[in-house]
């Protein structure tokens, strides 16, 4: 089980087809970056965070939202690591058009710890 302190590195295998990104930028002091992608290989959508890194908080989850204050999202999980590439399952989503933001949310106290715009 990794914890948010540790390193990933999970690789994209085959080609896929990008479909909407943008770059993660932190909120007030928290620092965040990297880029989110949302991707379609072999017929599964996925949102992939590279070369990400992020500061360290508790409760930090991933989010697809329709805004930056999370007023209206989807949890895809908690955040596997502060740093390095990570890859979250898109099934049965919606209209992604309609959830345009990657968020890093602390979900115990209801912060935003940093987002992206996907375009």
């Amino acid at each position: 089980e990794k914890t948010p302190d540790d390193m990933l590195d999970e690789p994209i295998t085959g080609s896929g087809m990008i479909l909407a990104e943008g770059a993660f930028s932190g909120s007030g002091s928290y620092q965040v970056s990297g880029k989110a992608l949302i991707l379609e290989q072999n017929g599964t959508k996925f949102l992939r965070l590279e070369n990400f890194s992020a500061s360290n908080g508790p409760d930090l989850k991933v989010y697809l939202s329709r805004d930056r204050s999370a007023s209206s999202f989807i949890t895809l999980g908690s955040l596997k690591s502060v740093s390095g590439n990570q890859n979250y399952a898109l099934t049965g989503m919606p209209d992604l058009a309609e959830y345009p933001y990657a968020l890093i949310w602390c979900q115990q106290f209801g912060v935003l710890f940093g987002a992206a715009n996907l375009k």
